[in-house]
């Protein structure tokens, strides 16, 4: 198919993305030949720019394609958190301009589940009742009915989220969270994950399957019991109870959206809910926890873990132990985690799934440790190396770094064939030294104690972990 995918914001460019990798022919449009520019040079598949809301530049780009070679366009274009006026523009006279320049081609229009107004937290399916009350809403009902009268489809998406973009883990850790209304639960949340909105938008155009389509995953839940459970994920306390919003640009509504008939047609979400995502894409939690962190610049909670980090060889699974009988805490080792979960030893792992396979297993394991409180963690010598553990490390806990010059490593791990990092014909020491000129920094950048271990017994290292973290945890809870 030849398929124009109109918007190449957080969801189009993953839509054309997906039906570039599933061979069809796409051209991405932007609104400016700026951003076309900066997406084309990355891209595989053709970016166009063209402002879907002028008559005359859409008629351009028909002229231009030849507009009975398109098989399909989608819109998904956004209108910039405008009001009114934008969602004319871009949704109703775009969609106009669009279906007036290429006749022929089927016609997909993303919407959104906004345009169901019900309060009561009904169920709500393609046929209910969908009469928003803002001009917003009703603009957006403008452009589906114009997509339904060329035989076209119309995606209602609900509340996107994905890698940078989750308003509710966001707000909560910015704390500018509220629940809002319905006697103290708050409102219905109904979630998609980005890559999965992508993949209904795909699922629906390449099948050509007209009509309206909810997508939205399959666990949707109240404010209040999303919020509790990432409270304790976390660690920070529950939002406080508000009235609904009534500013609200698209108004307020509480309703559990359907997506039976978008799964009876074969499509299925890879997250079913918003917590199997935070669990399994390795991009979303650090990189809210990073754009809280670094754009809001604020500080983030750490929980009262003991993180311990450093080269292989370094000590952290000994001094980890030690300082774990000291203060009663949980021992935990990241590289154990990983051999009781897959049943195989390291080495098999790097053999089977190269270091990048092993590092994803790693990211996976430190995620997995959010929620975790009380625990001495010792992580593998490389974990530093992934930036999307960085934020995760320092939201775990406390973080000493174990420093220990490469020659007394190279006799700590001379004997020991669980290193496959140091197999090969390289000299083990030379690799220790390569290896500590690279991490170094990022060691550094991180650690909140550096501990010189050359002079020191583990018990000494221990002790000193020990009473450097109960300092810093002293200061927080001041």
């Amino acid at each position: 198919m030849k398929v124009l995918v109109a918007g190449c914001g957080f969801v189009g460019e993953r839509v054309a993305d997906q039906l570039h990798a599933a061979g069809h022919e796409v051209t991405g449009l932007t609104h400016s030949s700026e951003s076309a520019a900066r997406l084309a040079a990355f891209k595989p598949w053709r970016v166009e720019s063209c402002d879907i809301s002028n008559r005359d530049s859409v008629a351009a780009l028909a002229s231009r394609l030849g507009a009975p070679c398109i098989d399909a366009f989608i819109h998904c274009a956004s209108s910039s958190r405008g009001g009114a006026e934008m969602y004319q523009a871009v949704y109703v006279d775009g969609m106009r301009h669009l279906t007036s320049a290429f006749p022929a081609a089927f016609a997909l229009h993303t919407s959104s589940t906004s345009v169901y107004p019900q309060v009561n937290g009904e169920t709500v399916d393609e046929t209910s009742a969908a009469e928003p009350d803002r001009d917003t809403g009703r603009l957006l009902r403008d452009a589906e009915n114009i997509t339904l009268a060329a035989n076209g489809a119309v995606a209602r998406l609900a509340g996107i989220y994905g890698p940078g973009r989750s308003f509710v883990l966001k707000n909560l850790l910015e704390g500018k969270s509220v629940i809002e209304g319905n006697n103290g639960q708050g409102r219905m949340l109904n979630q998609i994950h980005v890559d999965d909105a992508a993949a209904a938008l795909v699922h629906i155009v390449t099948r050509r399957m007209g009509g309206i389509f909810n997508v939205v995953d399959d666990a949707q839940m109240t404010q209040r019991q999303c919020l509790e459970r990432l409270c304790m994920t976390f660690g920070v306390k529950l939002p406080p109870e508000s009235e609904p919003d009534p500013d609200r640009k698209r108004g307020w509504s509480h309703k559990r959206v359907s997506n039976t008939k978008l799964h009876s047609t074969g499509w299925k979400p890879r997250h079913p809910g918003y917590f199997d995502a935070l669990r399994d894409d390795p991009d979303l939690v650090p990189s809210i926890l990073n754009l809280v962190h670094s754009a809001a610049g604020i500080p983030l909670h750490r929980q009262p873990n003991i993180l311990l980090i450093g080269l292989m060889g370094s000590g952290k699974t000994t001094v980890g132990r030690i300082v774990a009988q000291m203060i009663g805490f949980q021992f935990v080792d990241t590289d154990a985690m990983i051999v009781e979960a897959t049943g195989k030893t390291i080495p098999e792992i790097f053999a089977a799934e190269g270091e990048a396979g092993f590092r994803l297993r790693e990211s996976a394991a430190l995620r997995s440790l959010l929620g975790k409180r009380g625990c001495v963690i010792a992580t593998g010598g490389g974990i530093i190396t992934q930036p999307r553990n960085l934020p995760v490390l320092r939201h775990l806990g406390y973080i000493a770094w174990l420093d220990a010059d490469p020659e007394r490593l190279a006799r700590r791990t001379a004997s020991n064939n669980n290193r496959p990092l140091l197999a090969g014909e390289e000299d083990p020491k030379a690799k220790l030294e390569r290896l500590l000129i690279e991490r170094k920094p990022l060691y550094k950048s991180l650690a909140d104690l550096r501990i010189k271990t050359a002079e020191l017994t583990p018990q000494e290292t221990a002790y000193g972990v020990t009473e450097s973290a109960r300092v810093f945890f002293a200061k927080m809870r001041r």
